[in-house]
């Protein structure tokens, strides 16, 4: 009886350990929360799932009832209303990274923006924050002479940047993280900062994983790891 007993202790202490964290991250995070997953399932007893698409559709499925435990949208204002309608659990969301832009196919921004024979991808304005980012430098001053010229709506940051790098369009105006050290500087000047927060979601509340994940990405580890991506410092 004894030894039947230590075995459901051992087996439930086992499952207690092992649980899932379910993920939901901006596309334009994508690639580096991967990373983030491996090394935290490879340094733990966890697991992940990773589910990705722009800020503003997980920002729907979410208030609908989408059951993630977390949420690194590519915004600020996200993540806050959720928290705001109750969606949260304990504790405000935080920065993880603060996004930068850059345009594919330029060597000089002022100028090919500003050139109205040059079309130009960008991610949907309504749903993605790297988006509506885009229209804030498209609609200055300096590029009203390019106004007309062909604009592509892409779903996300990185089918804006596939249209670039399949030839579709001449530009494209995308993350520094999807860019691998081409195109050209946008100054931060020319946008309102994407400041990218992250959520814990009420459904991961108590779980001990979601928990140590949560912890896990505020690490010195996972934060020089979001630099090398690309992204700057919430600092």
């Amino acid at each position: 009886m004894r030894i039947v007993t230590l075995l459901l202790l051992l087996l439930s202490s086992s499952l207690l350990c092992a649980e899932v964290v379910h993920i939901a991250s901006a596309t334009n995070f994508k690639a580096t929360v991967e990373k983030i997953n491996a090394l935290f399932e490879a340094q733990s007893t966890h697991k992940t799932t990773l589910s990705s698409a722009s800020t503003g559709i997980l920002f729907s499925q979410i208030r609908y009832g989408a059951p993630f435990d977390v949420f690194f949208a590519a915004d600020k204002i996200s993540p806050l209303k959720l928290a705001e309608e109750g969606h949260g659990a304990a504790g405000e969301p935080f920065c993880y990274a603060l996004g930068t832009l850059v345009l594919m196919g330029s060597q000089k921004a002022e100028d090919d923006l500003n050139n109205p024979a040059l079309s130009l991808a960008i991610a949907n304005p309504n749903t993605a924050p790297y988006g509506k980012a885009a229209m804030e430098i498209l609609r200055r001053p300096e590029f009203a002479a390019a106004v007309g010229r062909k604009l592509v709506r892409a779903n996300n940051a990185i089918q804006a940047y596939q249209h670039w790098y399949s030839a579709t369009v001449d530009l494209a105006l995308v993350p520094l993280s999807l860019a691998a050290g081409k195109g050209a500087a946008i100054s931060p000047s020319w946008y309102t900062p994407l400041e990218q927060h992250v959520i814990l979601l009420k459904k991961g509340e108590g779980n001990p994983a979601v928990i140590a994940y949560m912890r896990w990405i505020r690490s010195e580890q996972v934060q020089t790891l979001i630099g090398e991506a690309g992204y700057g410092s919430c600092q």
